[in-house]
């Protein structure tokens, strides 16, 4: 929905209603995730994509359909076919579930409206609607801190809503729940996650680069601007030349960003885990060996933290992937940042489990 709203901004000036077709659910191969979106205008326009190109014709008509009354928010599956999927490069189908409704993009819909601020202020929400039944193409909107604009209908109630959507938030995964027995497609819309990064040292070069291209907002918090500078670090969003604990206050940190202490000096990094021990953030690491994080602990105790809130702390910090290099050893902390915010063991792909959709 973030990537839509300027084009439904620009539609609505000519005709505030619009299709919105949303996958779902996947099953198998399919060329797009849940949560791709396709805007219809009624004259046919499109934006955005559900399938990369193999089903779009059709859904176009059926969002058609829809603006024009002539049928109602609802539900469809389709089966991708070997030689559609081939069509948009996948060598096998898969089976995609796709709900089409209609929306007025011109304010009038106070849930389009809450979603439409909370994406213009950077604020998390996340879109909940309802996919079957009497109820189906209901709409709500909830946000992080436990509002909800809009009724699904039923029996559902705010605090259903709420406790559904706000797991949904803190991981940024979209995916269906049920809600007093109705089931409802949650999708959040959040802004990037962040990584602070405290220390410029070369494992923060490569560690910017990598995590500003899997979507973090990356900050560096160093006070010496011989190491902290656009020069060495082009790929940060933020360079802040300051002590961490002048520093870190005037972040907002929450359950989906990351922090990672790279220096190994105590002046840096006791300031910074213990102001980072103070937040909610969902990931902090600190580089060191056993015996390095050992003594660190011992500091942490004496100043005040208990044993709960140390073992918060990731140190040795990263995957045990047997990276040497700096260019490896940020691969390691950037993937085992990713497990920890996704909830996973991070074991090998290949021994896991068959996934399931949703």
């Amino acid at each position: 929905m973030r990537d839509l709203l300027p084009t439904l901004n620009e539609w609505s000036t000519d005709d505030p209603l619009v299709a919105i077709a949303t996958v779902v659910g996947t099953s198998g191969s399919t060329p797009r995730p849940m949560g791709a979106r396709l805007l219809v205008s009624r004259d046919g326009r499109m934006a955005g994509s559900v399938s990369g190109g193999c089903l779009e014709s059709a859904v176009v008509l059926e969002a058609q359909a829809t603006i024009a009354g002539d049928a109602p928010p609802r539900l469809l599956h389709y089966g991708i076919s070997d030689e559609m999927g081939w069509a948009v490069g996948l060598s096998c189908g898969g089976e995609v579930d796709i709900f089409v409704e209609t929306l007025e993009g011109d304010g009038s819909d106070p849930v389009i409206e809450e979603v439409r601020r909370a994406i213009e202020t950077s604020r998390p929400v996340a879109l909940l609607t309802a996919l079957d039944g009497e109820n189906a193409g209901n709409r709500a909107a909830a946000t992080a801190d436990g509002g909800l604009v809009g009724s699904l209908g039923g029996a559902s109630t705010v605090a259903e809503a709420v406790a559904a959507a706000r797991p949904r938030i803190a991981s940024g995964l979209p995916g269906v729940e049920e809600i007093s027995g109705m089931r409802v497609f949650v999708d959040p819309i959040v802004p990037s996650p962040q990584l602070v990064v405290i220390g410029a040292v070369h494992i923060a070069v490569a560690l910017t680069t990598m995590a500003r291209a899997a979507g973090f907002t990356v900050s560096v918090i160093d006070p010496r601007t011989a190491f902290n500078n656009i020069e060495r670090i082009p790929d940060a969003e933020r360079l802040v030349t300051a002590w961490p604990d002048e520093a870190l206050p005037h972040f907002e940190l929450g359950p989906r960003d990351a922090a990672v202490c790279l220096a190994h000096d105590p002046k840096f990094e006791d300031p910074a885990l213990s102001a980072l021990l103070r937040t909610e953030t969902g990931y902090i690491g600190a580089i060191g060996s056993r015996g390095t994080h050992a003594k660190r602990v011992a500091r942490l105790h004496e100043a005040g933290f208990t044993d709960a809130d140390i073992a918060r702390i990731h140190s040795p910090v990263g995957l045990d992937l047997g990276a040497a290099t700096p260019e490896e050893i940020a691969i390691a902390i950037l993937a085992e940042i990713v497990a920890v915010r996704r909830g996973r063991n991070a074991g090998s792909l290949s021994a896991a489990p068959a996934a399931t959709a949703g």
